[in-house]
């Protein structure tokens, strides 16, 4: 009775905000960083998150509100959607024909449903200008809400929320001092903010393009995570040499971030990260191991795979003691070399191509990549949680044609033409 209700509810706010389109995505990436699976799973007893029932209600509408443009933006993106529905279908009948179907929420909720979402705001970005720099901005804001949030935990003043539902997670007996915030892993917090960090350019004020990135990179380093604190400095170091000031200034701003990073990692606060800077507990020799043998699976699995979730039991089988780790190896295995390799093309194609007229949003299609590369280190995208989300909100708004994407003194010229917990590594 509840999903019905949730359904409902999914089709009311997408009806409801048809007029405004950023109200709808809002919905999505508020719901998906505030409620985690297993809290949905326990409070609504389903397995349909309210960001994919939100994100499937939102495309549904948009098709029957103006169906041209539907079919408009499918033609636009007519190779990219072949490869996607393509690797949808193998891994349907992969997982179906191998008697692990029941997995497949885990696409939906990683995969379908955020592609839904890419579809709907590449249709309404074409009559919304502004739309892609506010859903920007929504995101930046949303992460640092995430990282103070962090930052009152790691402090004290503040409990961790969904304690109950970590405490029964197997990861969280080994390494709860990690900080997460609402997420219910730490991996996914620091992704999220990572990637917020390059989106900081959109943002209005002065000061605020100052201090987000500070704060983010704060929440990341607590997180513990070494990448995705890689991906947020290298963030950092691109906006200020990208920023519209005299070279000598850019010297000065690299030189004192260098040194706030230092000091930080060096304070009470950074050794969470430091520590694992210094001593991975053999995560990386072990991911090196799972390559070999993933590479070793390839003989069987190249063109056909073995269903959702396979790989798992490649691991244990050898005796390894993890996972893959990498969302690539895991599809290789349970979908199939061939089906992989067309999906990440074409997300791939999606960070490094351009629009037909070009006006980005500032720092997304940093954002993007970085994105796509970091959660190749951990087995992301075989879990239940919004990382599918964060990678396709963030590709729908790489080519934009967001006028306001950029301040006044800076528009570029327009030119013609069954649940699984993410490993703790990384």
């Amino acid at each position: 009775m509840l999903f019905f209700v949730q359904i409902a509810l999914s089709l009311v706010t997408a009806i409801a905000t048809v007029r405004r389109p950023s109200w709808g995505v809002a919905a999505v990436v508020v719901t998906a960083a505030l409620l985690p699976f297993d809290v949905v799973r326990t409070a609504l007893g389903t397995s349909w998150h309210p960001a994919t029932t939100i994100s499937n209600a939102l495309i549904v509408v948009e098709s029957v509100r103006d169906p041209r443009q539907h079919g408009r933006t499918h033609a636009r993106h007519a190779v990219v959607v072949a490869f996607l529905l393509t690797f949808f279908g193998i891994a349907v009948v992969t997982s179906w024909f191998t008697g692990r179907a029941g997995d497949l929420g885990t696409i939906v909720l990683q995969l379908v449903a955020p592609t839904m979402l890419f579809l709907v705001l590449r249709m309404r970005s074409a009559d919304h200008p502004g739309l892609l720099s506010t859903v920007a901005r929504m995101l930046v804001l949303v992460t640092s809400a995430e990282a103070l949030l962090i930052l009152g935990v790691w402090s004290g003043f503040v409990p961790q929320p969904w304690l109950s539902t970590l405490e029964g997670l197997r990861w969280w007996s080994v390494d709860s001092s990690r900080m997460l915030g609402t997420f219910d892993h730490p991996l996914v917090a620091a992704l999220w903010m990572s990637a917020a960090v390059p989106l900081t350019g959109v943002l209005r004020t002065r000061w605020a393009r100052i201090a987000a990135p500070v704060l983010l990179v704060v929440g990341v380093a607590l997180t513990g995570s070494r990448l995705a604190l890689f991906a947020a400095v290298l963030s950092v170091a691109v906006l200020i040499l990208r920023s519209r000031v005299a070279a000598l200034v850019k010297a000065v701003a690299l030189g004192a971030a260098a040194i706030g990073l230092t000091v930080f990692l060096g304070s009470a606060a950074g050794a969470i990260v430091s520590d694992r800077l210094e001593d991975d507990g053999g995560s990386s020799s072990a991911r090196l191991k799972t390559i070999g043998l993933a590479i070793d699976q390839w003989r069987e699995t190249a063109v056909i795979g073995r269903g959702f979730g396979a790989s798992e039991q490649v691991t244990r089988n050898a005796l390894i003691g993890n996972t893959f780790e990498n969302p690539f190896l895991m599809f290789s295995i349970d979908f199939g070399l061939v089906a992989t390799v067309l999906f990440f093309v074409a997300v791939a194609a999606l960070v490094l191509t351009r629009g037909p007229r070009p006006e980005p949003v500032r720092g997304a299609r940093t954002a993007a990549a970085l994105t796509l590369i970091s959660l190749l280190g951990f087995n992301s995208l075989s879990t239940n949680t919004p990382i599918g989300l964060l990678l396709f909100l963030l590709l729908a708004i790489v080519p934009g044609n967001d006028r306001a994407a950029a301040e006044p003194s800076e528009r570029p010229t327009i030119r013609g033409g069954g649940h699984r917990t993410v490993g703790v590594g990384r």
